[in-house]
């Protein structure tokens, strides 16, 4: 299987509503900070896990770690997937 279709069938699984409520819709673009402070701009948000069981991490962003969630804590909303350019 490649990188392609694993990312394409995961991202089949992921739920458009997330598990608890929080700021940040799919489509919206957002700055991930990490724990060590560093902040990574522009990522988009491509879905929710079915829950937030995993430490609080349920937001699946468009970065190089696609399938490792991240947390509500952790990002910063850059623009509303409602908003235009």
């Amino acid at each position: 299987m490649t990188t392609r279709q694993a990312y394409s069938d995961f991202l089949k699984r992921l739920k458009m509503e997330p598990p608890v409520e929080c700021e940040f819709s799919v489509g919206d673009i957002v700055t991930f900070t990490n724990e060590y402070g560093v902040s990574f701009p522009g990522n988009k948000v491509i879905g929710f896990a079915a829950d937030d069981g995993f430490y609080g991490r349920f937001i699946h962003l468009d970065k190089e770690a696609w399938w490792f969630p991240v947390r509500p804590a952790e990002l910063t909303l850059e623009r509303k997937a409602s908003e235009s350019r």
